[in-house]
């Protein structure tokens, strides 16, 4: 079967097309049915078929000239209105012609594949967009016909709108957007913002320049700075959304730039003035706008210099009102710079957007407080106690006591504030020595509240400052864990060798290079009592065989007991004593009186070691001694039991702090030192040199100064004269030496393997 297309004549398509095609432009409410519109295109394509060559000359023209009437027929209606009405008429009837534009493009495809098969492939348009043929001529059909006689009316409309909308009046922006679309619309291929900007973006902008001039001195006139912020703040924001929803989005940074210089930038000086004020009243929505301002003219210097002055200013300011006893009581101290520290990085997160240089600002200035302030800046030492400070916080919290915190969310919130502060301590090696020897008294004197309050410290720690930071913390806190081992094994050990003890006993074997425990030096070795020497032998048998090769050492000095003490009233007391005061207290178990010379010779201590435990036992009221003063003692003083002491508690502690010479101490108590920080830094200047020196095998002398300082820069900030001691040390050692072709002026040094 074949068919064959239908021949149709000009006249009788243009009868058949006439009529429906000016429905559709002037007639657009009452529709074009499927039917007709399929009618209609078979029609066109059937034409576009049979008389391919007349389609552009005959056909073609007869469309685009009903076109270009139908668009002076709608503009005839428009002659005599407003300026608000002829707006109003102007966008219905531009809304309806694109719709018409488009079912007319569509109608005429076929029409529309003629003009691209007859163009230059550079120039073909494309039949599946908008940009037809047919699409382009009818818009430029209503340019000529409706846009250009009236575009100065529209444009001084539309910037009427936008005049009344800034004022307050209500005006519908929608007719704003729909118009400017227009605008666009028409604009030429190569550049479709053409007209846009020749025809309304410069007078808006030209107008919003003089608008934004005039608004901003009478407004700051008459409210003020503050108001005028806030206006300007709100005023912003209502610019940059009217752009955004009904303008192109191109306008946005010119008009950015001209909101930046008439409302904020001619300002600015004013605005920094006000920030000092904003600062003492606390005003954090406020301080959030002006940061927002001055953030669009890069004006924020003068706001970061005086907030770095507040913070200084009002941290000295805080700890000298209560200056007496932040310099008694740790908890006060880092109480007063815990309030100052989240005041502050609560304001740069709220008003400042989390600004790093802010940050930056508020770290320097803090550091200055935290280091610097009268409670804690030893001016005789030139440097700051506060790691020790901190490392005593840390203890009170972390203990059994008053001071420990028993929600678990409140102390993990301290815990987390601590290390906020850590990170600001110049000489974290002095908080780590301090707060290592005060875990250990924790540890082994089972003061510690919580392990697992001890581990969530630790690693918090570990994640600021490093796993080699805590690696001796984490090792004490496994040897606890070992010493439960160690022990149960140890009562099976004399269970299997049918061994008793008469009292229980718990030993805690800890490794020497992890703990900071050491003995007093003493003329004369403790003698442990007859009660303890079958406990001692049969550990160390158990010890021995268990674990070939180790040496044990027993710390005397930090050994506790608890002893029961009968007395005359039928009273049962538990002294919670040391291991020197229950050997003392044991004498006391045979006689009513002890001398000094018996207890010398009985406990084998020097006279210096045997004054603190029995000064502490007589500060309790557990002995008496007739001779008060232990200045005035002598070989034949004489000690003996109060018979009438007496305590509302069952439970004694007898390591109390007592007052020797300008010092008060306990038993235990192990201040770090001067001597062992110098050395603690030694041997981590000389780890460094060694490292670095093994890695690079031959370095400068101020190329290795400069790497050693980097590597320990997060203990500590070493003086030249200490590194180059350093390096002398190695050299004489032989881990490293200097190069043949060594000078004054070029040191080298080369690593020896």
């Amino acid at each position: 079967m074949t068919s064959s297309l239908q021949q149709i004549t000009l006249d009788t398509l243009w009868k058949e097309c006439e009529r429906p095609f000016h429905d559709l432009f002037i007639n657009l409410e009452q529709g074009l049915d499927k039917k007709l519109y399929m009618k209609l295109y078979t029609s066109v394509y059937n034409y576009c078929s049979t008389q391919n060559d007349l389609v552009l000359k005959d056909f073609y023209p007869k469309v685009l000239q009903l076109v270009q009437d139908k668009a002076k027929e709608i503009m005839a209606r428009s002659d005599n209105l407003p300026n608000e009405s002829l707006l109003a008429f102007f966008r219905k009837h531009w809304n309806d012609w694109k719709w018409s534009c488009k079912v007319l493009k569509n109608l005429l495809s076929p029409v529309n594949k003629i003009f691209n098969s007859d163009s230059k492939p550079n120039n073909a348009a494309t039949t599946g967009g908008d940009q037809s043929k047919i699409f382009s001529d009818t818009l430029e059909a209503w340019r000529k016909t409706a846009f250009d006689p009236l575009r100065n009316k529209l444009s001084v409309s539309l910037l009427k709108i936008i005049e009344n909308d800034r004022k307050g009046d209500s005006a519908d922006l929608n007719v704003l957007g729909d118009s400017l679309e227009c605008y666009v619309q028409l604009g030429p291929e190569k550049n479709k913002l053409q007209i846009y900007q020749d025809c309304f973006e410069t007078s808006f902008l030209q107008t919003s320049t003089e608008f934004f001039k005039f608004e901003s001195s009478d407004f700051i006139e008459k409210n003020g700075i503050s108001e005028y912020m806030r206006h300007v703040y709100n005023r912003i924001d209502q610019e940059t959304n009217r752009v955004k929803k009904y303008m192109p989005i191109q306008t946005l940074d010119k008009l950015t730039k001209i909101l930046n210089d008439n409302l904020i930038s001619n300002y600015k000086e004013q605005f920094a003035t006000k920030f000092l004020d904003l600062l003492t009243e606390d005003k954090i929505m406020e301080l959030g706008m002006m940061y927002s301002l001055l953030n669009r003219v890069s004006h924020l210097d003068p706001l970061r210099k005086n907030l770095g002055d507040f913070i200084k200013a009002e941290g000295m300011k805080e700890i000298e009102s209560n200056l007496k006893e932040a310099q008694e009581k740790p908890q006060v101290l880092i109480t007063i710079l815990l309030k100052i520290y989240n005041r502050f990085n609560s304001l740069i997160k709220e008003s400042f957007n989390n600004d790093t240089t802010f940050i930056t600002v508020m770290d320097k200035s803090f550091s200055v407080v935290i280091n610097d302030n009268p409670a804690s800046y030893d001016a005789k030492k030139k440097e700051s106690n506060i790691p020790v400070v901190l490392s005593k916080f840390c203890d009170q919290i972390l203990r059994k006591g008053p001071y420990h915190i028993s929600d678990e969310a409140e102390l993990e919130k301290k815990l987390t504030e601590a290390v906020c502060l850590f990170k600001y301590l110049p000489d974290k090696d002095i908080f780590m020595l301090n707060y290592q020897k005060m875990l250990s008294k924790r540890l082994v004197e089972d003061l510690s509240a919580s392990e697992d309050a001890e581990a969530t410290m630790i690693n918090k720690l570990k994640a600021y400052q490093g796993f080699d930071y805590c690696t001796k913390l984490t090792r004490m806190i496994t040897d606890m864990r070992l010493c439960k081992d160690i022990n149960a094994n140890f009562q099976t050990y004399l269970n299997d060798q049918n061994l008793t003890l008469p009292y229980t006993f718990n030993f805690y074997v800890l490794t020497n290079g992890s703990w900071s425990l050491t003995n007093k030096n003493t003329t004369s070795p403790f003698k442990p009592p007859s009660e303890m020497l079958s406990s001692i032998t049969y550990f160390e048998a158990f010890y021995k065989k268990s674990y070939q090769g180790r040496v044990l050492t027993f710390l005397y000095d930090f050994s506790r007991a608890d002893v029961d003490s009968r007395q005359v009233r039928g009273k049962i007391y538990k002294l919670n004593t040391t291991a020197y005061q229950m050997a003392i207290l044991l004498l006391l178990n045979s006689s009513e009186k002890v001398s000094r010379t018996q207890i010398l010779d009985n406990i084998g201590l020097d006279e210096n070691s045997v004054r603190l435990p029995l000064l502490s036992l007589m500060k309790v009221g557990i002995i008496d001694c007739a001779e008060q003063d232990y200045k005035k003692w002598t070989h034949e003083t004489e000690f003996s039991v109060n018979a009438k002491f007496t305590s509302k508690k069952m439970k004694v502690n007898c390591n109390v702090s007592v007052q020797i010479g300008d010092a008060k101490t306990s038993e235990g108590q192990q201040n770090v030192s001067e001597s062992e920080i110098e050395k603690e830094r030694f041997f981590k200047l000389q780890a460094a040199i060694v490292r670095i020196m093994k890695s690079k095998k031959v370095l400068s002398h101020n190329e290795l100064t400069v790497e050693t300082t980097n590597q320990v820069s997060k203990w500590f900030t070493p003086k030249i004269s200490i590194i180059k001691k350093a390096i002398e040390y190695l050299i004489e050692q032989e881990y490293i030496r200097r190069t043949a072709d060594d000078n004054p002026t070029a040191r080298k040094y080369e690593y020896m393997a």
